[in-house]
């Protein structure tokens, strides 16, 4: 579960970079907005594909975008004040990074408790893990690998 976290990590991630470059254009231009979830559809099925999950990252997607605009804001805003950059970036980075992985993680686990039990344990059984318990245990099991 660790490789499919880095990995839905790192996809998150690239996209809002993107998406910080294109968020004043994508507001206004709908071929970009189209592009946008077509990317996001196209990522879904690559997800989909290497570890079996179905997942959604339009809402996802979504927040990170307004995240990263709200922070990218709040720095041009303390850069507008007196031209010094008050605003550690090292600090905005960090959590604009942390609201990344708590939206994927909640994705994650909306996924997950979308799933049959039978489906969650073939899961765990890939990855050797135990199979035992209810349905948020066979939940919690996942996301802690």
């Amino acid at each position: 579960m660790a490789d499919t976290a880095e990995i839905l990590t790192f996809v998150v991630i690239l996209l809002a970079t993107l998406g910080l470059l294109i968020l004043n254009r994508l507001r206004t231009d709908k071929k970009l907005r189209v592009k946008l979830a077509e990317a996001v559809d196209d990522v879904e099925e690559m997800i989909e594909n290497a570890t079996g999950l179905d997942v959604e990252l339009n809402d996802a997607v979504e927040e990170i975008l307004d995240s990263v605009a709200d922070n990218a804001e709040e720095v041009l805003e303390d850069l507008k004040e007196d031209g010094d950059l008050d605003t550690d970036l090292e600090e905005v980075v960090e959590t604009v990074k942390d609201d990344i992985i708590e939206d994927l993680n909640e994705n994650l686990e909306a996924t997950l408790g979308g799933m049959t039990v039978s489906a969650l344990k073939d899961m765990l059984r890939e990855r050797g893990l135990p199979v035992s318990g209810k349905k948020a245990e066979l939940i919690e099991r996942l996301l802690d690998e």
